[in-house]
């Protein structure tokens, strides 16, 4: 009887120690990004994380979709893979409201895509960085990067919406959630203003101090001809003895 329990046991833990480890090894199969940032209109490095291939294929080309709210996108160097960024034209929201597109129209970064050298093994990942400027948005807005990740044999989206309340779906796209803008820039404009106001009254005060701080040039010249007048009388008086010691 007791081995009966013994073993029923052992094939419980066994099983649940199946479904943890299923469950993490699913969630950790997903192209994830994570970001040295994620204050609203502040700069951050998103790194993505590559676990695994499509169903078992090598991978060949990564293309990181780049939506309407980033412009500018720097990729990191990967030795091992090739990049290429795609643009379109814009045209920033000031220079519309300005009437001064042409002057002020530019290009935006739409895709930046990495092509290995060499195809990336199904069972291994590598990492890719991306650094750009985060939307201005508020506190729990997200921004989602979809990546295309294409295959010796197949591919796949990397796109789905993750919904709030609702299970997580089987290719959810890479994403940042913001956080509150930060305020270092405010708080260093109030200390460069109190700098500021410092240095003013440093100044004002040098620029007030009594003129009595200044050498007393008179002294210096009543005391210099005080010491010539001495010598001279020094003089005056050796001549005299001198005089006197040969009569």
């Amino acid at each position: 009887m007791q081995k009966r329990l013994a073993v029923g046991s052992a094939a419980t833990l066994a099983v649940a120690a199946a479904i943890v480890l299923g469950t993490a090894a699913s969630a950790s199969a997903h192209v994830e990004a994570t970001s040295t940032s994620t204050a609203a209109n502040s700069y951050t490095t998103a790194t993505f994380s590559v676990p695994h291939g499509c169903d078992g294929s090598p991978t060949t080309t990564l293309q990181f979709h780049i939506p309407s709210s980033i412009i500018e996108v720097t990729p990191t160097v990967n030795p091992n893979w090739d990049i290429t960024k795609a643009t379109e034209p814009y045209t920033s929201t000031k220079a519309a409201s300005d009437d001064e597109s042409a002057a002020d129209a530019g290009e935006r970064v739409t895709s930046v895509t990495y092509t290995a050298k060499t195809p990336l093994p199904a069972d291994e990942r590598d990492t890719f960085s991306l650094s750009f400027s985060l939307p201005d948005g508020k506190a729990g807005d997200v921004v989602a990067l979809p990546v295309t990740q294409t295959c010796e044999k197949g591919s796949t989206e990397w796109d789905q919406a993750q919904k709030a309340g609702q299970a997580e779906p089987e290719h959810p796209a890479p994403s940042i959630t913001l956080t509150a803008a930060s305020t270092a820039a405010g708080d260093d404009d109030d200390a460069a203003a109190t700098d500021d106001a410092a240095t003013t009254a440093s100044s004002s005060s040098s620029a007030t101090t009594p003129a009595t701080s200044q050498p007393d040039l008179v002294g210096r010249f009543l005391g210099l001809g005080g010491l010539v007048l001495g010598a001279a009388g020094l003089v005056v008086a050796v001549a005299a003895t001198r005089r006197r010691s040969t009569k």
